[in-house]
């Protein structure tokens, strides 16, 4: 198990920034060289079910995703199968002002099998990855 956690001030209102994040379907769009495969399995509410092969630290992972949406505050995502089951990701949106949002990235990473292959160094590598997703997400 591994936990990060890293934050960002954007420039962009909170209300923009989770219109980008609620978008699951265009995961694979906004980031091709994470997303290899991506299937919405299903769509309720506040939460979906998707389908995805992801390119974690240079490994290719198959697993199964539940995304629970808490409007213009949160998105929770939780690997419900696969070799990295039980991993949560949290990506939460705290307002600075109308204009500016503070993103916050908090993952809680479980590797199941590929454990031994990136190991407790990966810590600050999942951190620059995720930092540069944040970077990506507000360019959007």
């Amino acid at each position: 198990m591994v936990r990060v956690v890293t934050s960002k001030t954007v420039d962009l209102p909170p209300k923009e920034v989770f219109s980008i994040i609620r978008e699951i379907d265009k995961l694979p769009t906004l980031f091709p060289d994470k997303y290899k495969s991506f299937k919405v399995i299903e769509r309720l509410d506040n939460h979906i079910l998707t389908e995805e092969i992801v390119s974690i630290s240079g490994k290719e992972i198959k697993q199964k995703v539940k995304h629970t949406l808490e409007p213009d505050r949160m998105l929770r995502s939780e690997v419900v199968q696969g070799d990295t089951n039980g991993t949560i990701l949290i990506i939460e949106l705290n307002p600075k002002s109308d204009s500016i949002t503070e993103i916050k990235v908090d993952a809680d990473l479980k590797y199941g099998k590929i454990g031994a292959v990136l190991g407790i160094f990966a810590k600050h590598k999942i951190k620059n990855e995720l930092d540069k997703l944040i970077d990506q997400l507000s360019r959007k």
